[in-house]
């Protein structure tokens, strides 16, 4: 089995809400989605330093965990200095998945080699 990695993923521009741009993506051993970036960089080198700084100061991040859909649904988000900087890659139905999810991606982060993709 591999180990957890950082995705590097380029969007192109389209019409609706979403910009181009880059963001990156944390996947676990199995290539489960353990998290993604909050925010949309404008090229891979810009990408890659998030993702460094990200490692570098993980222990100074602030988690957080909220509900969605009237509290039927838990996510979590992580900010550094105030800005977000990493979310859940998707909802979970207990508090207690979500927690774990967190801890997950936070060990992985630890752990992954930056980028491939793009």
């Amino acid at each position: 089995m591999g180990h957890p990695r950082f995705l590097i993923v380029s969007r192109p521009a389209r019409s609706d809400t979403a910009s181009a741009g880059t963001v990156w993506r944390l996947l676990g051993a199995n290539n489960r989605h353990l998290g993604r970036s909050e925010e949309t960089f404008r090229s891979v080198p810009d990408c890659r330093s998030a993702i460094e700084q990200l490692q570098r100061r993980l222990d100074q991040g602030r988690a957080t965990l909220s509900t969605l859909e009237h509290g039927q649904l838990w996510c979590w988000h992580l900010e550094l200095d105030g800005r977000p900087v990493a979310s859940s890659a998707r909802a979970y139905r207990r508090q207690r998945e979500c927690q774990y999810n967190l801890a997950r991606f936070l060990a992985g982060a630890r752990s992954a080699a930056s980028g491939g993709g793009a």
